[in-house]
């Protein structure tokens, strides 16, 4: 039988490791990352709750540096979720309603939220949304409205379990929608996913991504819906191997 080369063996398992798979509009998306605002959130493996955001703008075709602060991500750590672009790689998690899991990929950043009214986040350049009494973001798999932001009082009441977005604490004092399995929803592959208010450096969350208050509003001030802001999570490791594919910003963690 004729010797398989050690370049195609290396090749092939390389290819097993780490898959990835994009069409259409989503992936000229990326690989033209017509995208001029990236935060990025790096860990150092799938099961760790903290980690580090990295905010780039592009400027004059290259990616700079804004700003960077911790973050706290979900208790189950990380999980390949629902993105722009599938990811498959070997070993990894994958996101499921419920695990406590923050998801791992690619996203596109939705509305802004908050407490306060509109006239008082004017400041805010993406679509924002006040979080009244009856704001609920919707996590039944069966419901109509799974993983959509509703009033209680005007949606079809097909859920047994919701969110309230207008809390007693300040997590959702100001934050983002992040479009995690939205459009193509698919059941229980994980709902109501948000960048918000920490309650400390080492609490994780139920699967959003948290940090201070003040850098939320950092970020709020920051981005722009117009520059088609995207989120990236993964561990260090994957996120390396993801800049062999697509032109994403050289990050020396520290």
């Amino acid at each position: 039988m004729k010797r398989i080369p050690n370049s195609l063996l290396i090749l092939l398992a390389i290819t097993q490791l780490w898959v990835y798979r994009a069409s259409g509009q989503s992936a000229g998306q990326l690989q033209n990352l017509h995208s001029k605002q990236l935060l990025v959130v790096l860990t150092n493996g799938w099961n760790d709750l903290q980690g580090k955001l990295y905010a780039f703008k592009k400027m004059h075709g290259k990616w700079v540096l804004q700003f960077r602060n911790p973050v706290v991500l979900g208790r189950g750590g990380l999980g390949i979720g629902d993105g722009l672009i599938p990811l498959t790689i070997a070993g990894a998690p994958v996101k499921h309603e419920g695990d406590k899991k923050s998801p791992a990929g690619i996203f596109s950043i939705g509305k802004a939220f908050g407490y306060a009214d509109r006239q008082h986040a004017r400041w805010i350049k993406n679509p924002y949304i006040q979080a009244f009494d009856t704001l609920i973001c919707v996590d039944d798999q069966y419901s109509a409205n799974y993983n959509r932001l509703v009033s209680k009082d005007t949606a079809k009441t097909d859920y047994k379990s919701f969110e309230y977005m207008h809390r007693r604490d300040n997590y959702y004092k100001w934050g983002l929608f992040i479009n995690h399995n939205t459009g193509n929803v698919v059941l229980g592959d994980g709902s109501c996913i948000f960048l918000h208010i920490w309650e400390n450096s080492h609490t994780g969350t139920v699967g959003c991504t948290a940090m201070k208050e003040k850098y939320v509003l950092r970020i709020l001030h920051w981005i722009n819906a117009k520059d088609m802001p995207l989120l990236l999570q993964l561990p260090a490791a994957a996120y390396r191997k993801l800049r062999t594919q697509f032109p994403l910003p050289l990050i020396i963690q520290n």
